[in-house]
């Protein structure tokens, strides 16, 4: 390998970090969103990856939940300031027996270290029942890695 090529991976990576394209793992801990107190018994983790293309795929599972969750889909956004982001995904909801009991959209914003190899999130969601009322609302706090080649 010769160093020119050494030089213009290393500048790959470098560039690579600078944003959020790639996959994480992620921790998220809800929280009260009147007291902004955390609720760390309830964390879980989960994946987000995010596409070049601004869509995001987010698979998460929370042992509190007793429903059946679909694949999260979703898109973010590069907001002003760097390493800063803007997220929102949504999912689907099914009862015990499969059929549909809702949906839940997650919102939120998402800055990235100087490194770019972590990020935290602050975000919003609201659950929805299955005529599309607005049946509660959550926060959270998440934590992500990346996922790289070293891992």
């Amino acid at each position: 390998v010769s160093a020119f090529s050494q030089l213009a991976n290393a500048d790959d990576d470098n560039r690579a970090r600078r944003n959020i394209e790639g996959v994480w793992l992620v921790t998220t801990t809800p929280r009260n969103c009147a007291t902004g107190m955390p609720i760390t018994p309830a964390a879980f983790e989960g994946l987000f990856t995010f596409h070049k293309d601004g869509t995001m795929s987010v698979w998460v599972q929370n042992a509190a939940i007793t429903i059946t969750r679909s694949q999260s889909h979703g898109l973010w956004q590069r907001d002003l300031g760097r390493g800063n982001y803007a997220f929102k995904f949504i999912h689907l909801h099914y009862d015990g027996s499969g059929l549909y009991s809702g949906k839940q959209d997650a919102s939120g914003t998402l800055a990235l270290n100087k490194n770019g190899d972590e990020f935290t999130t602050d975000s919003t969601t609201a659950f929805y029942d299955v005529s599309g009322n607005l049946t509660g609302i959550g926060c959270g706090n998440a934590v992500g890695k990346r996922y790289d080649w070293d891992e």
